[in-house]
C-alpha cells in the first residue's frame, strides 16, 4: 500500500517537474559595439511585440551627485517610476517626451513618481540643473536589457517563440532587426554592431 501511494507520489512529482521545465523561459545575450565606441552608452536591447499581460512594477531612479542613477532604466508601459532625491539640493524632474511631464521640484529625501504610459524613449531632465541628463525607456513588454559598461547585455524568463530582437540608442545609432528563437531553458547568443 505504501509502496503504491510511493510510486503514485513520485509519478506525480515527475510531472510537475516536467512541467515546471517546459513552462519556463530561456535567456537571449550577447554584446553590442558601437561605432564610435563613446556612444555605446545609453542602448537598449528588446524585444518587439511580445504578446502577454505583464503586472505593473515600480522602479527607483534616484538622484545624486547632479546625476540620475541609473543614467537609463528600461521598463514596460504601465510601470512606475520613483524618483529618489538623495541630493543635497532641490530638484526637478521633467521630460518632453511621449506625454510630456512635470514632477515639480522636490527638496532633499522627498520622492515623486510618474506611470509611463506609451512606449518609446523618455528624456529625463532637470529644470534647475540642466546638466542632468538620463533615459526612462519604455517597452510594450519586460523583455529588454540596458547594456553595461561593456556592451554586454541579458534577457531573462523570455517564454518560447521567435521574436524580433532590436535595439534603441539615445544617440541614434542603429543595427538592423534580427529574428531570434528562444527555446525553454536555453541561452541563444545575439551580438550587434549599431553605427550611424
Amino acid at each position: 500500500m505504501h509502496r503504491k501511494l510511493l510510486a503514485t507520489w513520485m509519478a506525480a512529482a515527475s510531472l510537475l517537474v516536467s512541467g515546471t521545465a517546459s513552462a519556463a523561459g530561456g535567456i537571449i545575450s550577447g554584446k553590442v559595439d558601437a561605432t564610435p565606441p563613446k556612444y555605446l552608452p545609453d542602448t537598449v536591447v528588446y524585444l518587439k511585440s511580445v504578446p502577454g499581460t505583464y503586472p505593473p512594477r515600480t522602479v527607483n531612479m534616484d538622484q545624486k551627485g547632479l546625476k540620475f542613477i541609473p543614467a537609463m532604466i528600461a521598463i514596460t508601459q504601465g510601470d512606475t517610476v520613483k524618483f529618489l532625491n538623495h541630493d543635497t539640493v532641490a530638484h526637478n524632474v521633467y521630460s518632453p517626451d511621449g506625454e510630456a511631464y512635470n514632477l515639480g521640484t522636490f527638496k532633499p529625501e522627498q520622492e515623486a513618481s510618474y506611470t509611463f504610459k506609451k512606449t518609446g524613449p523618455y528624456s529625463q531632465l532637470c529644470s534647475i540643473h540642466p546638466e542632468m541628463l538620463g533615459y526612462v525607456w519604455v517597452g510594450q513588454n519586460p523583455y529588454s536589457a540596458v547594456v553595461d559598461s561593456k556592451g554586454e547585455y541579458v534577457i531573462k524568463d523570455v517564454p518560447p517563440g521567435t521574436y524580433q530582437l532590436a535595439v534603441w540608442n539615445a544617440d541614434k545609432l542603429k543595427a538592423p532587426e534580427k529574428s531570434v528563437t528562444v527555446t525553454a531553458g536555453k541561452t541563444e547568443q545575439e551580438n550587434i554592431s549599431i553605427k550611424r
